[in-house]
């Protein structure tokens, strides 16, 4: 009889150990993929604060460049006595540093559009690096955590980022440029 109670006591052991085993590997292989996450998060963050660095960059060199033609344009201003937009077009040195400034607006005007895109990238980044802490710390206390849904939504936007950076920072497409004459207006109201 003995025997028998010894045997079922074992018998019962090995079940729950073995049970409680895979669920074990479960939880590890959970915590694998937050943790894998998590590095592909990182690496993914680090790239898109590279690029939003060198769009800043970028964008603060053409706004020297603009400064840079406001004041040949007032200097050449000054010089022949324009003071109309008609007047200033028929300047070649005038319009053709409107012209210029023109594409430099429009190019910083899409660096900011891209700056912006970078850093709410980053903010994503951080509320899902959050989350995954959070479902680290439910792993550890419940054996039941899913976290599919999660895992597939960020690595689709991780996708979606990394694809964003490695992009051009600048395009023609779509470039939305200033009216000459509201350049023309901003130099000679010292904007």
């Amino acid at each position: 009889m003995l025997t028998h109670r010894f045997i079922a006591r074992v018998l019962i052991t090995v079940l729950l150990l073995g049970g409680f085993g895979a669920g074990l590997g479960a939880e590890e292989d959970k915590a694998q993929a937050l943790n894998r996450a998590l590095m592909d998060m990182q690496a993914t963050e680090q790239l898109i604060r590279q690029r939003a660095g060198l769009a800043e960059n970028v964008r603060q060199r053409f706004l020297l460049q603009a400064d840079d033609l406001k004041a040949e344009i007032n200097q050449e201003r000054r010089h022949v006595l324009v003071t109309t937009f008609p007047q200033a077009l028929q300047i070649s040195r005038i319009g053709y540093d409107l012209r210029l400034m023109q594409q430099l607006f429009g190019y910083i005007d899409r660096l900011k559009i891209r700056i912006g895109y970078f850093n709410s990238a980053v903010h994503s980044l951080d509320f899902y690096r959050r989350q995954i802490r959070d479902d680290m710390l439910y792993l550890q206390t419940l054996n039941d955590a899913d976290i599919t849904g999660l895992i597939r939504q960020v690595t689709a936007d991780l996708n979606s980022f990394k694809s964003e950076a490695e992009k051009p920072l600048l395009s023609e497409s779509g470039l939305g440029l200033r009216p000459l004459d509201a350049i023309w207006s901003d130099i000679l109201q010292g904007k």
